[in-house]
């Protein structure tokens, strides 16, 4: 019996142009909910309710707006917030998992179980979540050690984009960005570091939260800094530099 070759997928057949459309048609998808989702809260329960109870304020919204099937509203919604668990797990320890391979973390973490999943990566992310927890006590307050870490990384990538673009002006770009991005990207990474400015000396600014929970904040991203410095120094017998020379090109075979 002769078996035939599966047939290529319908979707995703061109890495670059797929991503490309995934990239802006989620951006666009963003922009539209962050931009309706306050003003139909602010409209259906007004500013002060969705103000005094940042999180619970969907009760009340869903109960005018769908009456007796507010119930099943709020079951959605806890359902979503576990998937968005489980997305942001996934996330994290993939990216945990691609750092320790691009050498900017501990040697442990670049591994994968039978099923190609980084367990190892999984498990620090759950016990920082669970650190937090305790440690912070207030939910809430534990997103303002998370939102500092958040817009941050914001500003690391609108700044590493200006940073490419000088540093390594050869390199092949699949998904090409316009010169006209390079002023933006240096005005939105200007508007997020007085954001990160404002909240560090305002943590109480929302309404939650104290300067207790932004230091714990810090201390993670610290953590991270630290471990950083251990993989170069102890595990890779290398001195930290504060900037890496890179080669006109990138050597044949690396993996992009």
């Amino acid at each position: 019996m002769v078996l035939k070759p599966a047939r290529p997928s319908r979707r995703n057949k061109d890495t670059v142009n797929d991503t490309n459309r995934a990239l802006k048609s989620a951006a666009l998808f963003s922009l539209v909910v962050y931009a309706l989702l306050p003003l139909g809260i602010t409209g259906t329960i007004g500013e002060q309710a969705a103000v005094k109870d940042p999180v619970a304020f969907y009760v009340p919204a869903f109960t005018q707006i769908v009456g007796g099937a507010s119930g099943l509203m709020v079951f959605l919604l806890a359902a979503s917030l576990v998937l968005s668990m489980n997305t942001a797990t996934a996330d994290g320890s993939r990216a945990l998992y691609g750092i320790a391979r691009d050498d900017m973390t501990i040697k442990e973490l670049y591994q994968l179980n039978k099923f190609r999943v980084p367990s190892r990566a999984m498990t620090v992310d759950m016990l920082v979540n669970l650190l937090l927890v305790f440690f912070v006590g207030n939910t809430l307050g534990i997103l303002v050690a998370g939102n500092l870490g958040y817009i941050l990384a914001h500003f690391f990538a609108l700044t590493g984009f200006l940073l490419l673009r000088r540093d390594r002006p050869d390199w092949p770009r699949p998904i090409r960005a316009s010169n006209i991005w390079i002023p933006i990207a240096a005005l939105l990474a200007l508007a997020n570091l007085v954001f990160i400015l404002f909240g560090v000396t305002n943590p109480d600014i929302t309404g939650y939260g104290t300067f207790r929970d932004l230091l714990i904040g810090i201390g993670v991203l610290l953590i991270s800094v630290l471990l950083f410095v251990y993989r170069r120094v102890v595990q890779d017998h290398q001195s930290v530099r504060l900037r890496e020379m890179p080669p006109p090109l990138p050597p044949a075979g690396a993996h992009r």
